[in-house]
């Protein structure tokens, strides 16, 4: 998970017919949640008080406590389960919420760990992991309880990578990795289309010219009515994970291949490929449950099957209502949201933190038991590559295997700075504003983006 004000959006998708679905307040990475939005554009939460009677300080060091935001249903679904699985007592692990969801930990975290309150672990959205892991005050390295980048072989590198610090300190990993593909109504596909299978529909997308090729086909086929993308924060999703050099490089900006975005989506929005539709809102959902768009690109958790998923409102929960979902891999590699295991400073439980991020990041057995139990994409290689998934909300399709498959295209070594999560924001808004006509043309689009770059990161030359 950017992506956070979910639980109002899905509280009004009445008008969608989905009243009765959950609402999730994770915002940014689980597999049971939709509340995903990494342009961080809703509003920080206040209530950075944690839940004192799940304050493991009073438990003493037999007790691991987990920092978190009151929200995160993957923290509480991932204690409940290693609990269970490891045949401990319900006090060996406790849950310590700071914030109602991942924008209101990110401050909460700093304010309660500068008190009297415990942490041995952490748990940081992808969006700002940076901010922790450059902090030798807050967090310790994972060597620290005796593990080190080398003990997991078979994470997806990007994770590795997220987690390292700029010095070079491997500090955090995640559970999960949180690729993506091309999620589409299979029905519009094959009626515009000629389109029978997810590989033929790969073949009309493998590339960006190509997308927009056949976005404007779809639409001349279609008689004005169906684009081919929902959303631009989709399409940003997708390239933005495909740079080549970091946004900060040697302390100064770095457009690299951002340039060419601002070109991308205004030849989308002219020839009526692209909705433009928002994000987060009844009008998305819409957008593909009526044919206003032929799809969009979703993650890893939007693809499960509960209730508040991204596909689950895509379909209304079942394919009856003629929005029948496929999805294949898309133009490039990508991800999006995750969620990060950190050690904190406080850490004084190392033995059990080490149990605790071995059974969800390392052992191949309770990380299949986990991904059969949640339907998560697990960090782990050798785990996907031999699961299977019968999706039902897309016709039975195995999405693994296509999420596999977009995995081995994603390069980002060495490519995540600190400063991503407010740049990116910035960036995406400078690009709301090109297409909405807010700026007249691109390069006044650019020079406001970087114009907020500077103001926001005094730190960063921006030329």
């Amino acid at each position: 998970m950017k992506k956070r004000i979910l639980a109002a959006l899905i509280a009004s998708a009445a008008v969608l017919s989905l009243a009765g679905c959950k609402t999730d307040e994770n915002s940014n990475s689980g597999s049971n949640s939709v509340a995903d939005n990494s342009n961080n554009d809703s509003t920080p939460d206040d209530s950075n008080t944690p839940d004192d009677s799940n304050n493991s300080s009073v438990a003493g060091d037999e007790t691991l406590s987990i920092l978190t935001w009151n929200g995160n249903s993957d923290t509480k679904t991932m204690i409940e389960y290693f609990l269970e699985t490891k045949g401990y007592d319900s006090s060996k692990v406790t849950f310590v919420g700071v914030g109602d969801n991942g924008e209101g930990a990110r401050d909460g975290y700093k304010q309660y760990l500068q008190g009297d309150g415990d942490a041995d672990l952490m748990i940081f959205d992808a969006d700002w992991v940076a901010d922790y892991i450059n902090d030798d005050s807050l967090t310790a390295g994972y060597d620290t309880i005796g593990l080190s980048k080398s003990d997991f072989p078979d994470a997806f590198s990007y994770t590795l990578s997220n987690g390292t610090s700029e010095t070079g300190v491997f500090k955090a990993n995640s559970f999960q990795a949180t690729p993506g593909g091309f999620v589409y109504r299979a029905d519009l596909a094959e009626q515009y289309l000629g389109v029978t299978t997810p590989d033929e529909m790969q073949a009309l997308v493998k590339d960006w010219d190509t997308f927009q090729a056949t976005g404007a086909q779809l639409y001349e086929a279609s008689g004005n009515t169906c684009s081919i993308q929902a959303t631009e924060g989709g399409l940003w999703q997708v390239f933005q994970s495909n740079r080549t050099q970091p946004w900060v490089v040697d302390g100064k900006l770095v457009m690299d291949t951002a340039e060419d975005f601002y070109d991308i989506a205004k030849a989308m929005q002219d020839n009526k490929s692209l909705a433009g539709v928002p994000q987060w809102d009844n009008a998305w959902y819409a957008a593909v449950l009526d044919g206003t768009a032929l799809g969009d690109f979703v993650p890893t958790w939007g693809l499960t099957t509960n209730e508040g998923s991204i596909l689950f409102n895509f379909t209304q929960g079942s394919e009856e209502n003629g929005a029948k979902m496929a999805i294949c891999e898309g133009p490039t590699g990508w991800y999006w949201g995750g969620s990060y295991i950190g050690v904190s400073t406080k850490c004084n439980n190392p033995e059990l933190a080490k149990e605790f991020i071995e059974f969800y990041c390392k052992n191949a057995d309770s990380m299949k038991g986990y991904a059969e139990k949640t339907g998560d994409f697990v960090n782990s290689k050798a785990v996907m590559s031999e699961l299977t998934a019968s999706n039902k909300l897309l016709n039975g399709q195995n999405h693994y295997e296509i999420l596999t498959k977009v995995m081995d295209k994603l390069d980002l070594e060495g490519k995540i700075t600190k400063y991503d999560s407010v740049i990116k924001g910035k960036f995406n808004d400078s690009v709301n504003g090109y297409l909405e006509g807010t700026f007249a043309t691109k390069e006044e689009a650019i020079e406001s983006f970087k114009d907020e770059v500077a103001a926001a990161l005094p730190d960063v030359v921006v030329d």
